[in-house]
């Protein structure tokens, strides 16, 4: 009978990434740029390194993903409508483009035109349990409701 093989690069290589991605989470407002890293913890942006990077990209991850739109109504006053999607089979980040692009149409489609500002989303490469408040307050720290509209309903980058 053979002996189990006791290093196994793979699963150490996603106990290290469950390790390092511990309360971080990615996000993104595509209208200001690429996804940043944040912590969760501090509720502030991580600069992203190399090495993160391939932790997130190059391990399959059960994601939990939270997606928003953000609008202004009649009144001024800004409001969100999200969805959390939770990826139940381990996925590539780059495999979840199709599902975050179905999810965040469909949003956006039972959303008021008029009203519409941007999108944003949050993603953990783990099982978590978005609050609502921390998630908004994050995608603001992304720049999620930095943006105007003029009178012809287009919208435009806050000018500082």
């Amino acid at each position: 009978m053979s002996k189990r093989k006791k290093y196994n690069p793979l699963k150490q290589a996603e106990a290290l990434a469950r390790a390092r991605l511990k309360n971080t989470a990615i996000g993104c407002v595509p209208a200001q740029g690429p996804c940043q890293f944040l912590s969760l913890t501090h509720s502030q942006l991580i600069p992203m390194t190399q090495d993160t990077f391939h932790l997130i990209s190059n391990i399959r991850h059960k994601w939990t993903v939270f997606i928003a739109v953000f609008g202004i109504d009649d009144f001024g006053k800004s409001y969100m409508k999200s969805e959390e999607i939770e990826v139940t089979d381990p996925q590539f980040q780059k495999d979840m483009v199709d599902t975050l692009n179905k999810h965040h149409k469909a949003l956006i489609d039972n959303f008021n035109r008029k009203h519409l500002l941007s999108v944003g989303w949050l993603a953990t490469p783990y099982k978590h349990i978005w609050n609502e408040t921390q998630a908004y307050e994050l995608l603001l720290t992304l720049g999620a409701l930095n943006f105007e509209k003029n009178e012809d309903n287009e919208i435009l980058p806050l000018t500082a």
